[in-house]
């Protein structure tokens, strides 16, 4: 845990707390609290003075000013067991929806109870609760809350959300009629409130966006309040969606929800768990696979796995790690959940650490957790700046070959990279098949988007290569996993292969020469590979996706799909995983910078419990010695695939090359600051296994073109997709770089391809035949390795070999 006394001028910790301090009776919290000895609010101010966070979110604390200043004079301002006294200078509370009679019949049992306190008051109150404020919430700060600015949503009908999931009367035939006209027109969406409090944190303002939806249970075969909850937690979603809050209206008539490019933290007891419990399936997953939330990093603690095993019953069959759980629910049922979150934006925020305060039974601070089944859940965040240089992201269309289609005799598909060449107006695409259909190869590509669109017609394969080991014989079957290419300075390629942890085949990175013959390979940090044991190294199929080299040649970075095993988890529905982002000097060709690359949790969920699930880092982009662009793409069987672009920025992150386990680090690790800048979804497409990307040429309108294909995985079921996008691209902060990306760009030639020029004034200014052309000089070749034959012709004469037939046709 990081004490949060070392955190810069630019970090905070923000915690919520579901503090359990409600009482039966109106008034009785504040008597309890105006003496200094009710024994379940000292541990709760003790757990508050142990773990300090700056900014605190209280869940069930009973509406009532006078309470909460009790709590601050008598509980947090005074020492408990020790501990140093915190001090808020900044409160909010506002009145809830909890306790406050409706006059209707909400519960449905004929009767409309409106004496507080009474039976089936709480049920047909507008949330349930025996009295007004009841189970309220309460925000404590040590920064300014903007007062001017606080929206609150107390008010906002149910029924005026597009899409609501009103609860129906299964004894009818009519859809959605359990509450009727009059009922839904009074009847709120939120069961206490939506909270969005500004916060300016040393000059910075970050939107705490609170609240405590209903609990997803204690209804009939209506649900109602499963259906309230998620609707509840979907109100948040669209809120921090710029395109879908425009019919949010706050309780002072102000329309619309938060504006982009705003730092927000959603906060609160959900009270829903990501795949256990009772809530609606994917109700978690609409914050969890928001493309604007930055949910990665998962909380945890040791507590709520020991917890789990101790305890037994309904926690031995539940799907979700017991380490992410945040209460400690009665047994057998529903057994302990993850419900209390702690979620940043992607923008503006980058997690430095975060943690469930749940500590094994006697260690310290354990007795004080008993005051309440929840724990404290907190996230410790750092302000960034967070201007991207890639701005303003467009579609410029799509197209496709079916699986199955055949190209000088080998079967198009598993195209997993793609790289470009501007000289010759030329790609190359790599294929991961791992020579069970095929010889392990890459493709050679045109593709025409000089008109400034991608459709049917624009990519036209024009010649295949084989890869071959270094003695010059092709791949044996299994040998090779290739997944992503780009070039080296002197024309020669770079190659991922992936591995196979299952069969022991570590992950490797080698030099090729552009007709296919391997060079040389660099060294792979002995924390990838994979063990007899499996206790370390890479998980199968979740290794080398990705390889993008630099626009000054000096660095090359690669990265792992998911976590090493060491590391921690694999993306599931509740948390992203830790994948490593590995840098290379390329002028000796070993690794000088690791860091950590939060990937996201699954974005939907699958159509069935059992159904396959995964999200993963699956390629790079080098923008410049310190910006990249990362693809991931999560997959639910059922729902499809999710392809989101992130921009990062590696030059705050902490080197963690030198961290074996980064599960058993107590170091304070800052990952990579990291933006979304597309969500392929909001384009109206649906993309398939989008796994490779690469700049394309300059458009004639000065944006950017970038160019993105699929791997089929030599599916029936699915196809070779190239998508084209393209986007302004704004100069470095430290450098006026115009060449960045796989294959440089403008009129400088990449790579020093003078010769990419020649051709085309040669063939009356046509595209190059030949592609990149490998050349050689001594410093090439003694970094390189042994160039093949060809490669050391003149650079005029270089790979003639494979690209006779092309240049015949050309010719003549």
């Amino acid at each position: 845990m990081l004490d949060n006394d070392s955190l810069t001028d630019t970090s905070l910790r923000l915690a919520t707390y579901n503090a359990s301090l409600n009482r039966s009776q109106q008034g009785e919290l504040l008597s309890d609290l105006s003496t200094p000895d009710d024994p379940q609010a000292q541990q709760i101010a003790s757990v508050i003075q142990q773990n300090r966070p700056d900014i605190l979110l209280l869940n069930e604390f009973d509406y009532s000013p006078e309470a909460a200043q009790a709590f601050l004079d008598n509980y947090l301002n005074v020492s408990q067991a020790g501990d140093t006294p915190i001090d808020y200078p900044y409160v909010y509370s506002a009145p809830v929806n909890t306790g406050v009679a409706s006059g209707m019949d909400l519960n449905g049992d004929g009767q409309v109870v409106t004496e507080p306190g009474t039976d089936g008051y709480a049920d047909d109150a507008l949330g349930f609760g025996q009295f007004p404020g009841q189970y309220g919430m309460l925000v404590l700060s040590r920064y300014p809350i903007i007062e001017d600015d606080i929206r609150t949503f107390q008010q906002f009908p149910w029924a005026d959300m597009p899409g609501a999931r009103l609860p129906d009367d299964p004894s009818t035939p009519q859809p959605h009629d359990y509450y009727d006209a009059e009922a839904l027109d009074t009847l709120p969406l939120s069961s206490k409130s939506h909270w969005d409090l500004p916060i300016d944190v040393n000059g910075e303002v970050v939107h705490l966006l609170a609240s405590h939806p209903t609990p997803p249970t204690f209804d009939g075969a209506e649900d109602r309040n499963g259906l309230r909850n998620a609707d509840e937690i979907r109100f948040w979603a669209d809120y921090i969606s710029p395109e879908k809050g425009d019919y949010i209206v706050d309780d002072d008539g102000q329309r619309g929800g938060l504006d982009g490019g705003q730092r927000f933290v959603i906060a609160g007891d959900q009270n829903v768990d990501p795949v256990d419990g009772d809530s609606l399936p994917g109700a978690a997953q609409q914050l969890l696979g928001n493309a604007h939330i930055a949910a990665g990093l998962a909380p945890d603690s040791d507590g709520g796995t020991v917890a789990a095993a101790t305890q037994g019953g309904d926690n031995a069959g539940q799907q979700g790690d017991p380490r992410f759980d945040t209460a400690d629910f009665s047994e057998p049922s529903p057994g302990n959940l993850r419900v209390d979150y702690v979620l940043p934006s992607q923008f503006g925020l980058t997690r430095l650490d975060g943690g469930i305060v749940w500590p094994t039974e006697g260690t310290p601070g354990s007795d004080a957790t008993a005051a309440s089944d929840h724990r404290l859940t907190y996230a410790d965040l750092v302000i960034t700046e967070d201007t991207t240089r890639v701005q303003d992201v467009e579609f410029i269309g799509e197209t496709s070959f079916e699986s199955g289609s055949m190209f000088q005799g080998t079967t198009l598909g598993g195209l997993s990279g793609l790289t470009y060449d501007a000289a010759s107006d030329s790609y190359l695409a790599i294929s991961d098949d791992r020579s069970d259909i095929d010889a392990a190869r890459f493709y050679s590509l045109r593709i025409d988007i000089a008109d400034g669109q991608l459709d049917d017609g624009s990519v036209r394969f024009t010649d295949v290569t084989t890869l071959r080991q270094e003695d010059g014989t092709p791949f044996a079957e299994g040998t090779i996993d290739a997944e992503a290419i780009d070039y080296a300075e002197d024309g020669t390629l770079f190659i991922s292969s992936e591995g196979n942890a299952n069969e022991g085949l570590a992950p490797s990175i080698g030099q090729f020469a552009r007709d296919g013959q391997q060079l040389d390979s660099f060294e792979i940090p002995d924390t990838l590979v994979p063990t007899h044991s499996g206790e370390s190294g890479i998980r199968d199929n979740l290794a080398l996706e990705s390889l993008t080299v630099t626009p000054d040649h000096q660095h090359l970075f690669t990265a792992t799909e998911n976590a090493l095993v060491q590391d921690g988890p694999a993306a599931d529905y509740d948390t992203g995983s830790p994948s490593r982002l590995i840098e290379y000097d390329l002028d000796d060709g070993d690794v000088s910078h690791e860091y950590l690359y939060p990937t996201e949790p699954v974005a939907e969920r699958a159509a069935t419990d059992d159904g396959f699930a995964t999200n993963g880092l699956v390629d790079l982009l080098a923008l410049d010695d310190d910006h990249l662009l990362a693809m991931e793409r999560a997959f639910s069987e059922g729902a499809g695939n999710t392809i989101r672009l992130y921009e990062i920025d590696t030059s705050e992150a902490t080197d963690i090359s030198g961290i074996d386990a980064l599960s058993e680090t107590h170091e304070t690790v800052r990952p990579v600051d990291k933006t979304l800048v597309a969500d392929l979804g909001d384009f109206g497409i649906e993309p398939d296994n989008v796994e490779g990307m690469t700049l394309g040429p300059m458009l004639g309108d000065d944006r950017q073109s970038l160019l993105l294909v699929s791997d089929d995985n030599f599916s029936d079921s699915q196809a070779t997709q190239f998508i084209g996008l393209t986007f302004e691209l704004s100069a470095a902060d430290d450098e006026k770089d115009d060449h960045p990306g796989k294959g440089a760009h403008g009129d400088v030639p990449p790579f020093g391809h003078a010769f990419g020029h020649e051709l085309k004034d040669l063939f009356d200014g046509g595209p190059n035949p030949w592609g990149p052309m490998p050349f050689s000089s001594a410093a090439n070749e003694s970094q390189a390795g042994p160039q093949p034959p060809f490669a050391k012709l003149p650079p005029a004469l270089a790979g003639l070999a494979d690209v006779q037939p092309e240049l015949d046709s050309l010719i003549g």
